[in-house]
C-alpha cells in the first residue's frame, strides 16, 4: 500500500492486527485466562488487559522452553529470542513464531531495500553493499529449541545465500565466532568490490568501530588482495579459511589503488575507495549519536548520507525511517505489524498507567511505547521514550529519546543519558579543548559499594568513566566541570547539589581501546553478540564496573 493510503486507515491497520492477534491466541493457555475471545474492539482490550512487564511472563517462558505447549503459542516457537540485557542488566527470553521472521522480511526488510534503491538511485545499478554482521551464540532449551538473537543473521534462517549477492561478504563468514576476524573478512571482501554502494550494521557503534580497525589493519588487508589469499595469521577454522581462499584471486592492481589511498590518511577515505557509495545505513539515533559523531569527527564518513532505517527491538518492530536523507532521523511506527499505545510522562512511573492510543499523542511530548505483538507479548511496557515530531495523517512520527532505565537516580533526581551526554559535549565544545571523546558510560556510587562489599558512602554520587581517542586524561578542575555544567543543565541534580544531599561526581579516565575492548568482554560474558551489543550508559553490573576500574588511567 502507498504511505497515504496506509496512514489515512491507520486505525483499521492497527484493530485489524490486534483483533487477528487475539484470535490467533484465543485458545492458549493465556488467551483462555484473559479472555481474548470476548474482545471485540481495542477499547475492550485496554478495559480487559492490564499493561504488562517481563515479570508477568518469566513463569510462561520457562514452561515454552522446557516445551509445554499451548502456553502462550499453540505450538512452540520457531526460536527463544534473547535480548542482550546490556542496558536492562539482564537478558530476556521472548518466543518468536514464524510469522514475525517472515513479517521482517515481506514487512520491513522488503520496503526499507526499496526506499533505499529509490532514494540513493540504486535501483538499475548492479552494485552491492557491505553489511557489518556477526555469529550470534546459539544455545538451545531443554526441549531443543534454538535460543539467541531475534536479529540473527538471515544465514541462520536459511534464507541468508539468497540475500548474499546484494552484499559483499560471503556467508561463511558467519561461521566466524570471533568479531575481529570476522569483521577482517568483512573488509577484505568489501575491499575487493570497488562499486561499492553502502555499509551498514545494526548499530553505528558496529560501524565506527569497524573502520577503526580498518585503519589499524589495511597493510595486511592489502597485502591479501594484491596476494589473493586470506592472512594465514587469523585464527580462523581451516574449513572456513580454504572456503574463503578459494574466492580469493590475486589482483595487485586494486591493491596498488588502496594502498596509494589509504597511505594519504583516512580524511574521506569511504569516497576515495569506493566513489559509488552513498551511505551508512544503521541506528544512528539516541545514545549512537556519539558513534556518528567519531565517524564524522574522523573523516571516516566524509561524503556519505548516514541514515537510521530502522527502529527495531528484541519484542516488535516500532518504526520505519523513509526520510533516509533527512538530518534529524525519524521513524515512522509500523502500523501492520504491532499495536501501539503511549504513556504519558506524568504516568510513566505509575504500575498500571493509563495510556492513550496513536492517534491521541502530542507532537513535542515524550511518551513511553506499550506494544502488542505477535510473539506474543500484550500491552507490554517497552522501556522506550520515543518524542512525537509530527504526523503523517493519523499516523504518529516518532524520535528516539532514551531508555528508561538509564537514569542516574540517588535521591530521586532522575538524570538522564540524554542529560549526561549533553553535559559531556558542552565540556568537549567549551572547556576540554582539543579533546576527541571515544565512548563513555556512568554509575551510581552504591554499585561500587557493592562491589567491593563495602557500606554505601553517607552522601551518593555518580562516576563516570570517559575515554578519549589519544589515551589522554584530564586535569583536576577540568573533571569538575563536567559537575558544573551538568548542574547548568538540570535543576533537579543543582538542587540536591546546592543542598549538599548530593556529593560531586567523581570522574575517571580510562585507557585507550578500554570500550572496544569491553564490547569483547561483555560478549564474552554474557548471551549477548556482537550485533546487539550497546555499551550501557549507566552500568548495573558489577563485573562491568570492575573491567572499567581496572582500566583507569594513572588512579
Amino acid at each position: 500500500m502507498q504511505k497515504q493510503t496506509v496512514t489515512l486507515v491507520h486505525n483499521f491497520l492497527q484493530e485489524f492486527f490486534l483483533m487477528k492477534t487475539l484470535k490467533k491466541y484465543a485458545m492458549t493457555e493465556y488467551g483462555i485466562k484473559h479472555k481474548f475471545s470476548e474482545i471485540k474492539s481495542r477499547e475492550d482490550f485496554v478495559r480487559m488487559h492490564p499493561i504488562t512487564s517481563y515479570s508477568d511472563y518469566e513463569e510462561y517462558m520457562d514452561r515454552i522452553a522446557k516445551g509445554e505447549t499451548n502456553v502462550l503459542l499453540p505450538g512452540l516457537p520457531e526460536r527463544m529470542g534473547v535480548s542482550s540485557g546490556t542496558t536492562t542488566g539482564a537478558s530476556k527470553m521472548i518466543p518468536i513464531c514464524h510469522e514475525f521472521l517472515f513479517q521482517f522480511l515481506t514487512e520491513v526488510l522488503f520496503p526499507l531495500m526499496y526506499v533505499g534503491a529509490k532514494e540513493f538511485e540504486l535501483h538499475s545499478k548492479l552494485v552491492r553493499g557491505l553489511f557489518l554482521t556477526y555469529a550470534p551464540k546459539w544455545r538451545y532449551t531443554e526441549a531443543g529449541i534454538p535460543m539467541g538473537p531475534v536479529s540473527a543473521p538471515l544465514k541462520l534462517t536459511k534464507a541468508m545465500d539468497q540475500f548474499n549477492v546484494a552484499f559483499t561478504s560471503p556467508s561463511v563468514c558467519l561461521d566466524i565466532t570471533s568479531e575481529q576476524e570476522c569483521t577482517y573478512i568483512h573488509w577484505l571482501f568489501a575491499l575487493k568490490d570497488p562499486y561499492l554502494c553502502s555499509i551498514g550494521a545494526n548499530f553505528a557503534s558496529i560501524v565506527y568501530y569497524a573502520f577503526v580497525h580498518l585503519e589499524e589493519n589495511w597493510p595486511s588487508l592489502v597485502d591479501d588482495i594484491r596476494l589473493g589469499r586470506v592472512n594465514p595469521d587469523l585464527d580462523i577454522p581451516i574449513g572456513v579459511r580454504n572456503t574463503l581462499n578459494k574466492l580469493m584471486k590475486p589482483n595487485p592492481q586494486r591493491a596498488h589503488e588502496l594502498e596509494v589511498e589509504f597511505k594519504k590518511g583516512f580524511d574521506g577515505i569511504c569516497l576515495r575507495i569506493w566513489p559509488h557509495c552513498q551511505q551508512i545505513a544503521s541506528v544512528s539515533t539516541g545514545p549512537f549519536v556519539l558513534y556518528v559523531d567519531s565517524m564524522r569527527e574522523r573523516s571516516y564518513s566524509k561524503g556519505l548520507t548516514v541514515t537510521s532505517p530502522l527502529y527495531t527491538s528484541s519484542e516488535a518492530f516500532i518504526g520505519v525511517n523513509i526520510w533516509p536523507r533527512d538530518e534529524n532521523q525519524c521513524y515512522l511506527i509500523h502500523l501492520n505489524t504491532t499495536f501501539f499505545e503511549f504513556i504519558p510522562t506524568a504516568e510513566m512511573d505509575e504500575p498500571q498507567p493509563t495510556a492513550i492510543f496513536p492517534e491521541q499523542v502530542t507532537i513535542g511530548e515524550e511518551y513511553e511505547i506499550i506494544i502488542t505483538s505477535i510473539n506474543p507479548l500484550y500491552r507490554y511496557r517497552l522501556g522506550d521514550i520515543v518524542r512525537v515530531v509530527r504526523f503523517v495523517n493519523q499516523c504518529p512520527v516518532v524520535e528516539f529519546v532514551r531508555r528508561k532505565g538509564q537514569l542516574l537516580s540517588v535521591k530521586a533526581e532522575k538524570t538522564s543519558e540524554v542529560s549526561m551526554w549533553n553535559a559531556i559535549n558542552q565540556c568537549i565544545k567549551q572547556h576540554w579543548t582539543g579533546k576527541r571523546l571515544v565512548d563513555y558510560t556512568c554509575c551510581e556510587n552504591a554499585l561500587l559499594a557493592q562491589l567491593k562489599g563495602g557500606e554505601k558512602a553517607i552522601i551518593p554520587y555518580y562516576i563516570v568513566f570517559l575515554e578519549f581517542d589519544d589515551g589522554s586524561t584530564l586535569l583536576p578542575d577540568e573533571k569538575q566541570k563536567l559537575d558544573e555544567v551538568l548542574q547548568s543543565l538540570t535543576f533537579p541534580y543543582e538542587s540536591f547539589r546546592l543542598k549538599q544531599r548530593i556529593a560531586p561526581m567523581v570522574v575517571h579516565t580510562v585507557r585507550s581501546r578500554t570500550f572496544r575492548d569491553m564490547r569483547r568482554f561483555i560478549v564474552a560474558n554474557s548471551m549477548a553478540s556482537a550485533n546487539q551489543l550497546k555499551i550501557p550508559r549507566v552500568v548495573s553490573k558489577p563485573d562491568h564496573l570492575q573491567y572499567l576500574l581496572d582500566h583507569m588511567i594513572g588512579e
